[in-house]
């Protein structure tokens, strides 16, 4: 039976759906004319309590602030996801619980950021905030079914 790590499983899940996320938003942005938008106007509210982030200025700092925040939230969820996996996988009747685990962190990265969408003004759209997470969410689970074909 192989061995499976709870972190290092956790940490790869995470950084993996972090930069579907990533790439989502970096794609959004660069059809938009607008590269790196969306982490500069999160991380404006986020750091700066900034109701109203600049259209036009980028400000490095904050785009790297929020990339690092961005990261640890991913990671710290793919370590609690992983977890989930492993119980389910040692008792298959707690599979509902990762399915149910999985949705939560769905909703979760879906309420927060509608939280931050409407704090700057509505400049990131809903409907690309649902697509990110949805990605993310599915990315790491992919991820984690594919090492834990058990599930």
């Amino acid at each position: 039976m192989e061995k499976h790590s709870t972190v290092r499983e956790g940490l790869t899940a995470g950084i993996l759906g972090a930069a579907v996320v990533a790439a989502w938003y970096f794609i959004f942005d660069m059809v938009a004319g607008r590269p790196f938008h969306t982490p500069n106007a999160l991380g404006k509210v986020f750091f700066r309590g900034d109701l109203q982030p600049g259209v036009r200025e980028i400000v490095p700092q904050v785009v790297a602030g929020y990339t690092v925040l961005h990261l640890i939230v991913f990671g710290l969820v793919g370590i609690g996801l992983t977890q989930l996996v492993h119980l389910a996988v040692r008792n298959l009747a707690l599979r509902m619980g990762l399915w149910l685990g999985l949705v939560v962190v769905f909703a979760f990265s879906t309420g927060l950021t509608y939280m931050l969408v409407t704090a700057t003004g509505e400049r990131v759209p809903l409907w690309s905030v649902a697509g990110g997470s949805l990605l993310g969410v599915l990315a790491m689970s992919t991820y984690l079914w594919r090492r834990h074909p058990r599930l």
